[in-house]
């Protein structure tokens, strides 16, 4: 069920792009005609797959993509909001495709809005439906940005639901994380690896000292290191804990 504030946040979104049109010209080998002029009429429903197929598809696949992105968006984020897991989708996403922080300043409040009341909701959810990791690369890659993410995890209390999230999402990726795989990000994020890993060490560690993994919050701290000295420290660590 959907929360007030994200209700609220959907309502704003649907007050300022709600009634949006777009070209309905696209590209005729991946959409057919038919499709391609739903984008022409407002509110026109396009449904889960459809939607998200227009969502994902790179920007030269339509004339104005810009414009196909915002007649998307109240639909596309309702249907974030339902928790369907169907409906979370993959990144790259049209959004983060787009360089939405340029648009009009009511626009742009409307998605930092449902963006951040979706992180927050997730993470203080014990069992979010759509899980961290997934709402957490969504939000990386529409933002182009670690900030407006991580700044909500690291202003959240300790010892909470937020931390339980942070020691999963840790434990799950710390082996990608030393080995400096960029897979970790979004494709078009990939280049924010150092200042994730930096920003682990910095919030992480003293987070993860109650994890059941005694080792995670040293292993963590490894990220401090240069890539030879990380896995020297790494291997006498593993060993001197048996």
């Amino acid at each position: 069920m959907t929360s007030p504030a994200l209700a609220s946040a959907l309502r704003r979104v649907d007050a300022v792009f709600g009634g949006m049109t777009a070209s309905d010209e696209g590209c005729p080998r991946c959409f057919t005609t038919e499709e391609l002029a739903l984008l022409a009429v407002p509110r026109a429903p396009l449904g889960d797959a459809l939607l998200l197929r227009f969502f994902h598809k790179v920007p030269d696949h339509f004339a104005d993509h810009a414009a196909t992105v915002r007649r998307l968006l109240p639909e596309l984020f309702a249907l974030i909001a339902s928790g369907r897991r169907s409906g979370v989708g993959y990144a790259p996403t049209g959004l983060g495709r787009t360089a939405w922080r340029s648009w009009p300043r009511e626009q742009v409040t409307a998605i930092e809005g449902f963006l951040d009341v979706w992180w927050r909701e997730t993470l203080a959810d014990p069992a979010p439906p759509c899980g961290v990791g997934a709402v957490w690369e969504l939000c990386v890659d529409m933002h182009r940005s670690l900030a407006p993410v991580h700044d909500v995890w690291a202003a959240a209390p300790r010892g909470g639901t937020e931390d339980r999230h942070l020691g999963d999402w840790v434990a799950y990726r710390i082996e990608d994380l030393l080995q400096d795989d960029v897979w970790i990000l979004p494709q078009e994020v990939s280049e924010l690896l150092p200042e994730l890993q930096a920003w682990l060490v910095e919030h992480a560690v003293d987070r993860l000292a109650g994890h059941p993994d005694p080792l995670l919050a040293r292993k963590t701290a490894l990220l401090a290191l240069g890539h030879e000295e990380r896995w020297v420290a790494y291997f006498e660590l593993v060993a001197s804990a048996g």
